[in-house]
């Protein structure tokens, strides 16, 4: 089984930073069997295994959320009813396993859409050990609804450059999400030499959004920048050109 181990998120950042110097911090732990779910026309239907690692009992509430990108790359949830979930309250006993079953109600799609399967933890899960501090776990696992053979497509444009920033906008014009990964950077000049070479992380890249990038720069780069290539993981590298209108090189 593909597992990882879930850590938690305080729900009251105000209430852990005050309890925090008075008790030790207990969260659940457990692992799930799938960390990315694909859904589509040939496979509408998809089961979670979620497997407790502690001797007692825990419970979480399943819901389902819309998942889109804004032009500036950050997130939009929303509740939805697209998917069908069963059960909506999971109740995992000590070291035991539970099944969750995520379905579409649309598996026919010709763009990829986008949700978050979020598992919260329930407050009423038994108490954490005689002086304690219980933490309530949150999950958002992935979950895409896909037409047949979809793939991401990246393209590369140039926003801004200047002394000390190349601001670059990546566009998925492909049908399928493009994963978080590493990426190398590479600012070349008219002659095709290299200026720089830097590392960034990319984000999530849905099925048509954008996702603004900021690679920095040295300063004497800026003037002489013609072309940016940006490598995603092992794919080719995608360029795009620097125009006099993108140049903000005065200091």
């Amino acid at each position: 089984m593909n597992t990882f181990r879930m850590r938690a998120r305080v729900a009251a950042l105000a209430a852990l930073s005050t309890l925090a110097c008075l008790a030790p911090a207990v969260a659940a732990q457990f692992s799930v069997s799938i960390t990315r779910l694909h859904l589509g026309a040939g496979h509408p239907i998809e089961t979670v295994v979620l497997s407790n690692q502690e001797a007692r009992d825990v419970a979480f509430e399943v819901r389902a959320l819309r998942w889109t990108q804004k032009a500036d790359g950050t997130w939009d949830l929303a509740p939805t009813q697209d998917l069908v979930i069963t059960p909506l309250i999971v109740k995992l006993p000590a070291d035991a396993d539970a099944r969750v079953r995520i379905a579409t109600l649309s598996p026919n799609v010709a763009t990829e859409q986008a949700y978050r399967l979020e598992l919260q933890e329930l407050p009423d899960s038994p108490n954490a050990p005689a002086g304690a501090l219980r933490m309530l776990t949150t999950v958002s696992l992935p979950v895409f609804v896909q037409p047949a053979k979809a793939e991401a497509r990246m393209e590369i444009a140039v926003d801004t450059i200047d002394a000390k920033n190349a601001t670059l906008i990546l566009h998925n014009t492909g049908t399928a999400y493009a994963p978080p990964d590493n990426a190398t950077v590479r600012v070349l000049d008219a002659a095709g030499r290299t200026l720089h070479e830097g590392k960034l992380d990319t984000n999530y890249v849905l099925a048509g959004a954008r996702l603004p990038l900021q690679a920095t720069l040295p300063a004497p780069a800026c003037s002489r920048a013609a072309t940016v290539e940006l490598a995603i993981g092992k794919a080719a590298p995608i360029a795009a050109t620097v125009s006099p209108a993108q140049r903000r090189c005065a200091p």
